[in-house]
């Protein structure tokens, strides 16, 4: 299977800046709104793209959030996400939301993954997206929150 630029910005040059610019500085951009900061990421995938960019702070956490294009193929990402800790400069995770399909139901779904290093995982069901921006964005930030600080008990 071939690389689409799609699935490239979000799973090699999202996380290539993350690693060369720093992630305290890629979330500072996405909380200040800085729309600049991102142009050479969309050149380096060929996408001409205007992001949704969202930030909240969860103690100890900040976290920003950026819409991608929409996907066409599965595993290309609606959204990305950087969680780092206020005090722990060596802290961060990056989650995306990714677009799926099931064979067995012939339906769309979306995908909770997160990046580790060069692992991709799957952490499981995201949430159904709306269409708006700011409450899809807000919804994904749950979801994978839910993942780092559990609050709901589950019976295995």
């Amino acid at each position: 299977m071939a690389m689409t630029p799609a699935y490239a910005l979000a799973h090699v040059f999202l996380p290539n800046l993350l690693k060369l610019k720093g992630h305290a500085a890629v979330v500072s951009a996405i909380e200040r709104r800085d729309l600049a900061y991102f142009e050479p990421l969309w050149a380096q995938a060929h996408i001409a793209h205007r992001p949704h960019l969202t930030s909240q702070v969860r103690d100890p956490y900040r976290i920003a959030t950026m819409s991608l294009p929409p996907p066409a193929e599965m595993g290309e990402a609606y959204i990305a996400a950087i969680v780092v800790k206020a005090a722990d400069p060596a802290f961060m995770r990056y989650f995306t939301l990714e677009h799926d399909f099931v064979l067995a139901k012939q339906s769309n779904r979306t995908l909770l993954c997160e990046r580790e290093g060069q692992k991709h995982n799957k952490r499981g069901d995201g949430p159904v997206l709306t269409g708006n921006p700011g409450d899809d964005a807000g919804a994904f930030v749950d979801c994978f929150m839910e993942l780092m600080i559990p609050t709901k008990v589950t019976r295995k």
